[in-house]
């Protein structure tokens, strides 16, 4: 997160809501003469989906910071619903970091999972990538990235009425206000003009991506691949117990109450915390607009499009956590877990002040060190079974075993381990003081082979150095000069946790060398 920021764009344009140019888009004019527009459309797309990626993980990365173990109650509550609305927040991006992928599919375009393919400093992204714990600093961040333009606070769309359930949050004058605090809180953290240190709303790309998917001239019919719809992720398989809770309607259609169950009331920091993740498929070019739009409403403010969903935006969630943020006089709400933490020498020694190595040079932190390393690990396993569900095509129902949705299941299985491993990871110590924290080290590839048997095969060597790096910890563990090492995994419950993945992946294991076989590589089924 930088710790400042740009007044004016290189071209001038004062920041969002701070003038009369303010809800200009830095990147409406902007012009590529080497592409034709297809490619240019694909270009600004795999762009959208890897900032929705970044945004997801420190988002994550925030979330996971937060200390919930308050003495007070009232705090140890408050906390507990910036933690699950921050999540929710991520929950909702990987929706929409699905949909992004759609809509690649769809134009015949390589799904990307990836991050960063641009500089930070491009005027597609929203503000620099580093990891970090909540602070007002980095709210300010997520709220600048979320925000809506000023004026579509002032005046909806046309033919966008808000209806009195999906009411916002705040009204437009607070939300104006909060728009100038921040934009000129930022301003002064970076007083000078400098194009690196300039922040976009990720807004402002949806609206080129969608104005440009629009255009019939530029976009023909035919470039979009309606047969690719079994390919496409879908929101009945990937938004599994988060979609919007049932509500009651008169008989012209208003909503007159949510039903929600008792059992999952949340924290009246928000009264609908429960994250609704959108996952939409396209066939068209209209079902592509529409599940662009949704998905840009849903980070900037719900209420600016008619429907009947009334879960807070992205904005609205974090404006509410900033207000309560700064009322706080607590000094140990966050976990003292480090800046862009990376278990990799290389990249410390290039950038020593942005990252925080932690390695195995000291007994004390050796265990964070191997917990950090496998957190990649299974990132990047996560990533490439991602990637592998858009290569298998949903021929069969969900409750009917197929490899789709058995690699689909592993993927969610993934995500459970990186909430568990960073839950870890931020109880174990670092040298010199602090805690640890997950890396989300990218991959040196994301590209899945040729074949679908050597795509099996790369799963299966992933979880090989999974297994060994568990190992690993158990061999140090009982080494008599690491005692240390032994307490922290025991202390913190990694050593039951690492037994039960050991286990699971043994199975994994097996089962990924039934299906290379099945490929006709017999003897390539032994890791």
């Amino acid at each position: 997160m930088p710790k400042s920021a740009n007044s004016t764009t290189p071209k001038g344009r004062a920041l969002a809501g701070s003038g009369p140019t303010a809800d200009l888009s830095p990147i409406h004019n902007y012009k590529r003469p080497d592409m034709t527009p297809r490619d240019h459309l694909v270009m600004m797309l795999t762009a959208g989906a890897q900032i929705e990626h970044a945004l997801m993980v420190q988002y994550l990365y925030a979330a996971y910071s937060i200390d919930t173990d308050q003495a007070s109650q009232e705090i140890r509550e408050k906390v507990k619903g910036w933690r699950a609305n921050i999540l929710s927040v991520a929950r909702e991006e990987m929706g929409h970091l699905l949909t992004v992928q759609n809509v690649l599919v769809l134009l015949g375009a390589p799904v990307n999972f990836g991050r960063q393919m641009l500089p930070w400093d491009h005027e597609f992204y929203p503000f620099p990538f580093s990891l970090e714990p909540l602070s007002l600093e980095s709210l300010e961040c997520f709220i600048y990235a979320e925000m809506p333009r000023v004026d579509s606070i002032r005046k909806p769309a046309p033919g966008k009425q808000r209806s009195k359930s999906a009411a916002p949050r705040f009204s437009a004058a607070k939300q104006e206000q909060v728009i100038q605090e921040i934009t000129g809180r930022l301003a002064k953290r970076f007083p000078k003009k400098n194009i690196a240190h300039d922040m976009h709303r990720v807004g402002e790309l949806y609206d080129e991506i969608i104005a440009l998917i629009s255009d019939h001239e530029k976009i023909p019919d035919s470039a979009f691949d309606e047969a690719s719809f079994g390919m496409q992720a879908a929101g009945d398989d990937w938004a599994r117990g988060y979609k919007p809770v049932p509500k009651l309607v008169d008989p012209e259609g208003t909503i007159v109450k949510a039903h929600r169950p008792a059992s999952g009331t949340p924290h009246p920091a928000f009264a609908d915390q429960d994250a609704y993740v959108q996952v939409d498929r396209a066939a068209t070019r209209a079902e592509a607009v529409k599940a662009l739009r949704a998905l840009a409403a849903q980070g900037e403010a719900l209420h600016l499009r008619h429907n009947d969903i009334d879960e807070p935006s992205h904005f609205e969630r974090f404006v509410q956590i900033y207000e309560e943020f700064k009322t706080l006089k607590s000094g140990n709400l966050v976990h003292a877990v480090p800046r862009n933490p990376t278990t990799r020498i290389d990249f410390h020694k290039l950038k020593p002040r942005r990252t925080t190595y932690i390695g195995v040079d000291h007994h004390d932190e050796v265990a964070a060190h191997y917990f950090a390393q496998l957190f990649n690990q299974r990132y990047r396993l996560l990533l490439s079974y991602l990637s592998h569900s858009f290569r298998l095509a949903r021929m069969h129902p969900l409750n009917e075993p197929s490899l789709r949705g058995m690699v689909m299941h592993r993927a969610f299985g993934e995500m459970y381990n990186l909430k568990a491993i960073a839950g870890l990871l931020v109880r174990l110590p670092r040298h010199g003081g602090g805690r640890a924290g997950p890396p989300f080290e990218m991959p040196y590839t994301l590209d899945l082979p040729h074949s679908e048997a050597d795509i099996w095969l790369l799963h299966r060597d992933l979880i090989a150095a999974s297994q060994k790096t568990c190992s690993e910890i158990f061999r140090l563990a009982k080494a008599k000069d690491y005692e240390a090492v032994n307490r922290q995994i025991v202390g913190t419950g990694g050593d039951v946790y690492l037994r039960t993945l050991m286990k699971i992946d043994v199975q994994t294991v097996d089962w990924i060398n039934k299906i290379v076989a099945g490929h006709g590589s017999n003897e390539r089924t032994s890791p």
